[in-house]
């Protein structure tokens, strides 16, 4: 079996892909809060990895790996409507506490992968013996 074929892997490969984009979204968000008509981004690639985990024709391991990989992070523009007089509909509070879950998920997603190479080298070397 290849890692490249191990679907934990390649869950936790793009996910660390879309939350990287979204942390840079919720910052660029943050940074356009004065700028008149701005209207703020979303990530989503939940959506899409949700999916495809549970479309019951993915049966091979393989078809699935290649679907989550070549699967897109959708970003959008909110349409919410503005409060404010220059148009603008970022929500810093929002943004702010979306910003810090974000963070909290991909510090979380880099510790599985640790953790998943930490338990293969144990694998690898606990074979040399």
């Amino acid at each position: 079996m290849s890692i490249n074929n191990n679907l934990s892997l390649q869950l936790l490969n793009k996910s660390l892909d879309g939350l990287w984009l979204k942390q840079q979204i919720n910052m660029e968000n943050i940074s356009n809060f004065s700028t008149p008509g701005y209207k703020s981004k979303f990530v989503d690639f939940e959506t899409t990895l949700k999916k495809i985990l549970n479309d019951k024709e993915n049966e091979a391991t393989s078809e699935m790996n290649s679907k989550i990989m070549s699967s897109n992070i959708i970003i959008g523009e909110n349409d919410n409507q503005s409060l404010r007089l220059d148009g603008n509909n970022v929500d810093l509070e929002k943004e702010n506490l979306q910003l810090a879950k974000t963070q909290l998920q991909y510090m979380y997603t880099v510790t599985e992968l640790n953790s998943y190479f930490s338990k293969l080298n144990s694998v690898i070397s606990e074979g040399k013996k």
